[in-house]
């Protein structure tokens, strides 16, 4: 099995990096194999919906000029993805939710999107209920 965890903050070595290395500690202790992938604090654009990636059955977004298409061949690896994130006002950074949005719709056409997701976060008492939704709904969406 394969974790493929991404790093959201634009902090390459900061509190989120801290957690997910732990979590990949964890998973390598118990025979999990994982990589951690930094988003980076380069910009990220959204989905257009030109719909070119579901057209020409790419399976990768026709932008590449970010991380995105990274993101889907690494996920198009992997057995499951785990996001860290800071959250900014009950929600996971805009960076995070544009490549994410990118990646799972034009990834949909090839094997690296499965359906179900689930997360674990942890914060302040502040935005977590709101934080959860977003990254629940592109899985519900297949």
């Amino acid at each position: 099995m394969k974790v493929l965890l991404l790093n959201g903050s634009a902090n390459k070595k900061g509190n989120t990096f801290t957690a997910l290395t732990e979590i990949a500690s964890r998973l390598e202790k118990n025979g999990v194999e994982s990589e951690i992938m930094q988003l980076g604090n380069k910009p990220v654009r959204g989905c257009i919906a030109c719909g070119q990636c579901q057209m020409k059955q790419l399976s990768r977004c026709v932008f590449d000029d970010d991380v995105c298409n990274r993101i889907v061949e690494k996920l198009n690896e992997a057995d499951a993805l785990i996001v860290g994130s800071p959250v900014y006002y009950g929600q996971p950074n805009g960076a995070v939710m544009a490549v994410l949005q990118r990646a799972f719709f034009s990834g949909r056409s090839g094997a690296g999107h499965r359906g179900y997701a689930d997360h674990a976060h942890a914060g302040r008492q502040h935005g977590l209920a709101a934080e959860e939704d977003p990254r629940q709904r592109p899985a519900r969406l297949s």
